[in-house]
């Protein structure tokens, strides 16, 4: 009896403690271990300072809102008119994270199911979405899953109140995420199709799948025209082939790292989904319709596994598109596999993946204090209203995306003025530069290639330098290439900054190109060095 009375305690409150543990590292540790999310900090920096001329020149950046993808950036801005930038960014973030093992909950639960399979999305909550810090697409998981049982309620007793009330969660998930808004409304279809026995019925039904049409169309017409040369000029690629996707699914899920790692949370979520299905009995034979209604959640977790093996991985300049079906994929998948009550092996299989989740995120935010602390001191070295270029001179393999260390981004959250790398010629993301103040020549050459710096012309236009080196060795060497156009200000873990010898042109002054002959670039100095140095 007193297990009985535990276990139906503990089932709900299991999925808010697995929120709460994954919440933890990010409010311990320095900064939430995710590449992108300085690059989006700076552009809630930006609109939150855009008329203030002593953070950047009148001019430099405008504004275009709302569009799709954009819900993180202006919930991060209201928010940072009673918290400073960076507090409102980390606060959306925490949320975020925190809520994904409730709201699952919560829609399983609607459905008659155990809220247990609700941890099984720990993973996802600190996996590939949150490492690259794609906040979009992990606002637009959360809003997903807030949004299920609303399809639900539609698809079982369809009006007009159930569908305006669809199609207004249709319209809040694009403003999150194109991806979350594309699964919604594939699921809008799939549910009428299972439900509906007459043609407006099924209009109904999957009214919210036509909204979300309308409102992509609309955007990818206003993106056309927003879009900058770089990110025009990575264009569309198939990418790797569907076999060699299934190779990278565990770090399409989880996110990079070590094999450990990965191995971990891949063999903890099999044996975790295995023991939610393995004691459920053949199903009768029915009508196809009904069979469709029955496993519509298994067939939308098929339909975008199969999306993320056949869609090109770039379209239009946004990369990784095809990873950006899993996240629903998964969710699918647990709400297919939930059992009306979850046996004791599974359970415990399933709080077990969530601590080993949250033990990684520990770790990993924890790995990345030291650099984050490092850049703080540096960051407090740069000038308000300057130009930096941020480099990452550590060799890397090649890539899906440009070798950029999106903390950098930073920098311009912090200390305004305009930074190389930033998201303000990337629709929909919210800030732009006017075309003719891009600096897009060196954009384009040192995005894939940042040893093709130029110190004579770059650091005519850059007044700072913010380089990350991994190899001390490397480093002298840049240090030294770099001496007769730059001094160093300022060392601090990996980080090295550099000001510039030579005078600078104006932050809002046009791009410039190349003078003929080309200057001498940072990779032919620094092997003119090591070549000239002892063995």
């Amino acid at each position: 009896m007193r297990r009985s009375l535990t276990m139906r305690w503990l089932g709900p409150a299991a999925p808010w403690i697995s929120g709460a543990l994954l919440a933890l590292p990010l409010l311990v540790f320095r900064y939430p271990p995710m590449a992108d999310l300085g690059m989006h900090e700076a552009l809630v920096a930006v609109m939150h300072h855009l008329h203030d001329p002593a953070w950047a020149p009148p001019g430099l950046y405008f504004v275009v809102a709302p569009q799709a993808n954009q819900l993180f950036h202006l919930v991060a801005y209201a928010l940072a008119f009673v918290l400073p930038v960076e507090a409102a960014c980390k606060v959306v973030v925490i949320g975020t994270v925190a809520s994904l093992p409730p709201l699952l909950a919560r829609a399983l639960a609607r459905l008659g199911r155990s809220r247990w399979p609700a941890l099984l999305v720990a993973p996802i909550a600190c996996g590939w979405m949150f490492r690259l810090g794609l906040v979009a697409n992990l606002l637009g998981l959360a809003l997903l899953l807030l949004a299920l049982p609303s399809l639900e309620r539609l698809a079982r007793r369809p009006s007009l109140a159930n569908a305006a009330s669809a199609a207004g969660l249709a319209c809040l998930l694009v403003l999150a995420h194109e991806a979350a808004a594309a699964t919604f409304a594939l699921a809008a279809g799939v549910f009428a199709l299972g439900r509906a026995r007459r043609a407006g019925d099924f209009v109904l039904r999957a009214s919210p799948a036509a909204f979300v049409l309308a409102l992509v169309l609309i955007q990818w017409r206003v993106s056309a025209g927003l879009a900058g040369v770089n990110m025009r000029a990575i264009g569309t690629d198939y990418g790797p082939e569907a076999l060699e996707r299934l190779a990278l699914l565990p770090g399409a899920l989880f996110g990079g790292g070590e094999a450990a790692r990965l191995g971990a949370l891949g063999l903890g979520s099999a044996l975790a989904f295995a023991a939610l299905v393995i004691r459920r009995g053949r199903g009768e034979r029915v009508r196809l319709r009904v069979a469709l209604w029955r496993h519509r959640y298994a067939l939308l977790a098929a339909v975008l596994a199969l999306l993320y093996l056949v869609f090109p991985m770039s379209l239009g300049g946004t990369t990784l598109v095809a990873y950006r079906f899993l996240p629903g994929a998964w969710v699918f998948a647990v709400v297919a596999s939930a059992p009306r009550i979850a046996s004791r092996v599974a359970v415990g299989l399933a709080a077990t993946l969530a601590l080993l989740a949250v033990a990684f995120e520990w770790r990993d935010a924890s790995r990345a204090d030291a650099n984050q602390r490092a850049l703080d001191a540096i960051i407090a070295q740069v000038p308000m209203n300057t130009s930096v270029a941020q480099l990452d001179l550590t060799p890397r393999p090649a890539g899906q995306v440009a070798p950029v260390r999106g903390e950098t981004g930073r920098v311009l959250a912090e200390r305004g003025g305009r930074i190389l790398f930033a998201f303000t010629d990337m629709p929909p993301n919210p800030v732009y530069i006017p075309p003719l103040l891009q600096w897009n020549e060196p954009l384009l050459r040192l995005a894939h290639a940042p040893y093709a710096l130029m110190p004579a012309h770059d650091l005519r236009r850059f007044a700072y330098l913010l380089e990350r080196n991994d190899s001390p060795r490397a480093a002298a060497l840049v240090e030294q290439a770099l001496a007769p156009e730059a001094e160093v200000v300022a060392r601090a873990g990996p980080w090295t900054l550099f000001h510039s010898r030579l005078p600078t042109i104006l932050l809002a002054s046009p791009d410039e190109m190349l003078p003929s002959p080309a200057p001498e670039t940072l990779v032919e100095r620094v092997n003119r060095l090591a070549d000239a140095r002892p063995p």
